[in-house]
């Protein structure tokens, strides 16, 4: 008989953004394989917010904005709950790829580097490269 299952150290802080069950999950698996100083970036910062939604018709989605903290400006991602609907290694790379826009401010790795294609590269580098379509 199997033991019970040991919590991860990400589900108290998961648990305070109240994502579906499916979306957390995989937030959780994307996080047990980000760098140490990249989960700790995450982890202590309180200006930190995620959040999920189903989009449909007349859905607003409103993007939860802390204050600034610390001289850092707040950081927020927006997952859609239809990633449900897609393969698991697109719906992780997409969460890896929001959290690498997230961990840079949504800049790029040096003044000239495209937002975009470095949170590909640092999803890419953390082990959650953009699948082959």
């Amino acid at each position: 008989m199997d033991g019970p299952a040991v919590e991860s150290r990400f589900e108290p802080w998961l648990r305070s953004f109240a994502l579906d069950g499916f979306i957390h999950l995989h937030v959780a698996a994307v996080m047990e394989g980000l760098p140490e100083f990249v989960q700790t970036d995450f982890l202590t910062d309180r200006g930190f917010r995620m959040v999920d939604y189903e989009p449909g018709p007349g859905v607003v989605m409103r993007v939860p904005v802390a204050s600034p903290t610390f001289g850092k400006p707040s950081r927020a991602i927006v997952l859609k709950r239809t990633l449900r609907h897609r393969p698991i290694d697109f719906v992780r790379y997409v969460i890896a790829h929001e959290l690498a826009h997230a961990h840079l401010y949504n800049r790029g790795r040096s003044p000239d580097e495209d937002p975009e294609f470095a949170a590909d590269e640092l999803a890419k580098a953390w082990g959650f490269p953009k699948p082959l379509r």
